[in-house]
């Protein structure tokens, strides 16, 4: 059984189909998955577990948008930016895999 919905699969193969993510499908996806959590607020109410996961989810793009200015500022070399890239990639996947772990629990 896949994890994620029909509609929201196709949404991210659209976004990636070309091989780039534009600001705009990157706030369609923010803005869509923000209108699904309305969902979770209707059946489980504002103060939840996972309305405090969308929160620090919120935080953790913030950070790491702030992350990459800040790498971005320090003019780093070749060899640094890919330590860069390479440390947020493997934290991004550290994410997507325990998301997959989390939810074959449920």
């Amino acid at each position: 059984m896949p994890l994620t919905s029909k509609s929201l699969e196709e949404m991210i193969n659209e976004i990636y189909q070309d091989g780039r993510v534009s600001f705009v499908e990157y706030k369609a996806l923010r803005d869509d998955a923000d209108r699904r959590m309305e969902a979770v607020i209707r059946e489980f109410g504002q103060h939840n577990t996972v309305t405090a996961f969308q929160k620090a989810m919120d935080v953790a793009m913030q950070l790491l948008q702030l992350a990459i200015i800040d790498a971005k500022k320090a003019k780093l070399t070749d060899t640094g930016e890919a330590i860069v890239k390479d440390a947020v990639v493997a934290q991004v996947e550290y994410l997507r895999v325990g998301s997959d772990l989390a939810l074959h629990l449920l």
